[in-house]
Formats: C-alpha cells, structure tokens, sequence
C-alpha cells in the first residue's frame, strides 16, 4: 500500500513537472530565427522573394516577427499585463503565414512554377498608417517565367522600427481576376501563291 501511493506521488509529480515545462517551452519562438532587421519595405519584399527561391520554410518563415519582436511590441504599448494576448498574437501571424505559405507552394506547383527558374521583374509597394499611425504596406512583386506573368502579394507592418510578413501571402496569376481578359491574338495572315 505504501508503495502505491508513493509511486502515486511521484507519478503526479512527473505529470506535473512535465506540464511546467510545456508551459515554459510555449513561450519561446517554434523557431530560430534571423534578424534581419529591414528599414525599408523594399528590402523586405527583394527578402521574401530570395526566400521563396530558396524552397525552405524557415527562410521565408524568418521574415515574419518573432515572439519577441512581438512581446517588445506589445511591452511598448503598455499591454504587458496580459502575457498570454501576446503569445496568441504570435500564433495568429505565425500559423496563418505558415498555412498561406503551404497554399502557395502547393499552387506554384500545379501550375509547374519553380520559382528558382523564375525571374523578378518589380515591386509595388503601398504604405499607410492605420488610426494609430501604426505603419503597415501591401507589397506586390510582379514576376515571369518564359511569358507566363505572376504576382507574390502579402501585408507587412513594421514593429520596433523593421518590417515583417503579417498576412494575405498569396500567388496570383492575371486570370485568377474575374475581371481579367487575355490579350486578343492578331490574325494569322495566310500567304498566298502569285498565280502566274
């Protein structure tokens, strides 16, 4: 009977340490990333798409802010109080990133893109600031392959100064816009023989 309770005890013990240490683990970044530290939106958008050529999630997947960033963020408005917003904040960018990133591989490859055989041709770059004057930008890189044209869109907002992947990381073609009409072909001339 003794022997049962104490292994009782050290087995609630166990459980108990273990579920601590989840607890602490939870509250660094799933992964280490890079500091990259971009100034300028355009910095950023000529990084993501070296990172896209790359083919490697944690290199795209360093673009988007860390939990610190997050946490450095957040202490500077004054929302320190509540530890567990800002580790539900990271999780929203990170997994969100993380599932549009797989959507937009999973779509390169059905249309036969490898994006190390493409090449970029520019980026559009909007910046504003929302009520609060925090500064966010939509960044357009327009690319090609042979003749095929598409685009890599995302959000980026700067925090602590840089600026990082937030949301809507997409890849679009001209004729995903239902509004789109291909350009119309020229009429093939058809060479006749002088008759002589």
């Amino acid at each position: 009977m003794q022997f049962l309770s104490r292994l009782l005890f050290f087995l609630i013990l166990f459980v108990s340490f273990k579920s601590f240490a989840q607890k602490e683990k939870e509250v660094k970044d799933t992964v280490i990333q890079k500091e990259w530290g971009f100034k300028t939106t355009q910095d950023l958008a000529d990084t993501a798409w070296w990172a896209l050529q790359q083919k490697t999630t944690a290199d795209f997947m360093s673009l988007v802010p860390s939990l610190a960033i997050i946490k450095e963020t957040f202490d500077s408005l004054e929302i320190k109080n509540n530890p567990q917003v800002i580790k539900i904040k990271y999780n929203n960018i990170y997994f969100r990133v993380t599932k549009q990133l797989k959507v937009l591989n999973a779509k390169a490859k059905t249309n036969k893109l490898k994006f190390k055989t493409c090449e970029k041709d520019n980026s559009e770059i909007k910046e504003g600031k929302d009520s609060k004057g925090n500064a966010f930008a939509y960044i357009t890189i327009n690319c090609h392959k042979s003749k095929r044209q598409f685009t890599i869109k995302f959000v980026a907002l700067e925090l602590n100064k840089n600026w990082y992947i937030v949301d809507e990381l997409k890849l679009e073609f001209p004729e995903d816009n239902p509004y789109y009409k291909p350009p119309l072909k020229s009429p093939v001339k058809i060479k006749r023989k002088n008759e002589k």
